[in-house]
């Protein structure tokens, strides 16, 4: 299986599950922080109007295909990894090795309202999951400094963060050197994806971005082969 997969200029990885959960085992053992983020198509289809999306997922410990029409587009589209992206299967195994290893979660979210569903999922999926503090950008009222001192406040050894592209990949790239926790991982609104949570709203805007990448995709080509 190919490591990396190259898509509109960028090298993202392309590991299974059980390779990505043991850079996750190091990550989680270490005292500086590690970047995992989860790769959409709506980050991908931005990167080309907003370099800070590209420089975040270029500079990330570990990327994590969040859709499988990344992998089709790519024509990396196995059975094992087109299974394992459907089922978010590294964001189960991640929340499991959280609640074995009784690591300390905090979640940051755009509105208290997806606080609020990132919650009921985790908690559906392991009651045992243990979240010491939360914050929703909606709520800040000052700088994005203001967050950095509520996360760092109840020392936790994970961020989880859903904040929207590209507000997550600036704030990461801005304030990483500040964060006091061993793994940031983002995970966007995959979440959602987990027991059926997905609406249809997300779905229609899945279709959206679907088409978007189909384009931007097809005109890297085209350009790519016109340079030659």
């Amino acid at each position: 299986m190919i490591k990396k997969i190259d898509i509109l200029g960028m090298q993202i990885d392309n590991y299974t599950v059980r390779e990505s959960i043991l850079r996750l085992d190091t990550y989680m053992s270490n005292t500086v922080l590690n970047i995992i983020e989860t790769v959409t198509m709506k980050q991908l289809v931005k990167a080309a109007e907003n370099p800070a999306i590209k420089d975040c997922l270029m500079q990330a410990d570990l990327c994590i295909i969040g859709e499988r029409e990344i992998l089709a587009e790519t024509g990396n589209a196995t059975v094992q990894r087109m299974r394992e992206v459907r089922d978010q299967d590294f964001m189960l195994e991640l929340l499991k090795r959280v609640v074995r290893n009784q690591k300390r979660v905090f979640l940051i979210a755009m509105t208290s309202g997806e606080l609020e569903e990132i919650q009921t999922v985790f908690t559906e999926i392991n009651p045992k999951i243990s979240i010491v503090g939360s914050y929703a950008v909606a709520d800040c009222v000052g700088d994005m400094d203001s967050v950095v001192n509520e996360l760092n406040g109840t020392t936790p050894d994970i961020v989880i963060s859903a904040l929207d592209s590209p507000m997550e990949e600036e704030f990461i790239l801005e304030h990483k050197d500040k964060i006091g926790a061993g793994v940031w991982y983002g995970i966007g609104a995959s979440y959602k994806t987990v027991h059926g949570h997905r609406g249809v709203g997300e779905l229609l805007q899945k279709l959206t971005f679907r088409g978007k990448l189909r384009h931007s995709v097809s005109k890297y080509e085209n350009e790519n082969k016109d340079r030659k």
